[in-house]
């Protein structure tokens, strides 16, 4: 049986409207341009570009959603057939692993959506759209992050990566095995390369100061690579096990904050204040400071900081305090109100 989801829809030229779609070990770029044969509502393509786009510009996620799902629903039903012959289902037995390159860096095949004579098809076509056939690069989406000379970590290739867990979308972080170790790796960004090198600049930093061994920030321990031009594209870290019950997985997943014993909150709040102030020593500043950047140790039950990727959430610190040691300490003081400590 086929797997498959919706990755991410954007708006590209014009009103085109481009669907990523993981079908089984592979992605599906499906464009959907306005039919050149009709300028009104009644094709499925004009009628469904207009209605996203309005659902867009209103800002209503839900509606635009529900779209989503109503086109790619009519995409599975023309193209079923020739997406499973391209990506069959993997022929493994549920549960074993894949490596890394599979789930990252997947064959990508491009298709043309319309409407003819009231039929719905795909027509193949290059990753941009035109129909001169396709020339498809499996490489064509990761970037490539810059190290110095004194980076002296061992790298791995994506193919020699297993992965174990897909934590978050396809291969941007995932709890993985190398060498007989489970480990954490990230891999690209989905707020782009500068925050991926911000955060392996960071962890470097951390990784080679003199609280290395003491900080509770997941460690640097290797490089990812690609395979042929051995490109960077991401890096390896501690792996911090966390509670198998969401609700206490990080700070942020804590729904009833009451509920938790004085002790440990005031010892989760007391660990984030003294880890940012060990970072702030070494000149390294946190940046997206919240509770769901806190994870909590299902073996320790300490507070570990992660994302060092930047940026800022709102309710948490001000855009124009984003990047600033002032931030991380605006940060800190909600974390003590969000766990109910006095600082």
């Amino acid at each position: 049986m086929s797997n498959h989801h919706l990755e991410e829809i954007s708006s590209g030229r014009g009103e085109r409207v481009s669907l990523y779609i993981r079908w089984n070990n592979a992605r599906l770029i499906i464009h959907v341009d306005p039919s050149p044969s009709s300028t009104d509502t009644t094709t499925i393509e004009n009628s469904f570009i207009e209605r996203y786009n309005v659902a867009s510009d209103a800002e209503d996620d839900d509606k635009a959603d529900t779209l989503a799902n109503e086109i790619l629903d009519a995409i599975v039903g023309a193209g079923k057939t020739v997406f499973d012959k391209l990506a069959p289902p993997p022929a493994q037995l549920a549960g074993i692993s894949t490596d890394l390159h599979t789930l990252l860096l997947p064959d990508e095949y491009a298709f043309c959506f319309r409407t003819l004579d009231g039929k719905t098809e795909l027509i193949r076509c290059d990753i941009d759209g035109t129909h001169d056939g396709a020339s498809l690069d499996p490489f064509g989406h990761p970037f490539q992050l810059h190290v110095n000379d004194d980076f002296n970590l061992p790298r791995f290739s994506t193919k020699d990566i297993r992965v174990l867990e897909n934590i978050l979308h396809n291969g941007y972080i995932a709890r993985v095995a190398v060498d007989g170790s489970e480990i954490c790796s990230k891999a690209g960004d989905s707020r782009g390369p500068e925050a991926a090198q911000r955060e392996l600049d960071c962890l470097w930093k951390i990784t080679t100061s003199q609280y290395a061994s003491t900080i509770r920030v997941p460690k640097l321990l290797g490089l990812i690579t690609t395979p042929d031009d051995k490109r960077i594209v991401g890096f390896l870290e501690d792996y911090i096990p966390v509670s198998d019950t969401w609700e206490l997985s990080t700070l942020g997943s804590i729904d009833a904050v009451s509920e938790i014993a004085p002790d440990r909150r005031r010892k989760w709040a007391s660990q984030v204040q003294e880890t940012i102030h060990l970072l702030h020593q070494i000149g390294v500043v946190w940046g997206d400071g919240k509770a769901s950047n806190v994870l909590v140790h299902r073996d320790t039950d300490d507070a570990w900081i992660i994302d060092f990727g930047g940026g800022w959430t709102d309710g948490w610190v001000n855009p124009e305090l984003s990047g600033t040691v002032e931030g991380d300490e605006v940060a800190v003081k909600k974390i003590f109100e969000f766990l109910e400590v006095l600082d």
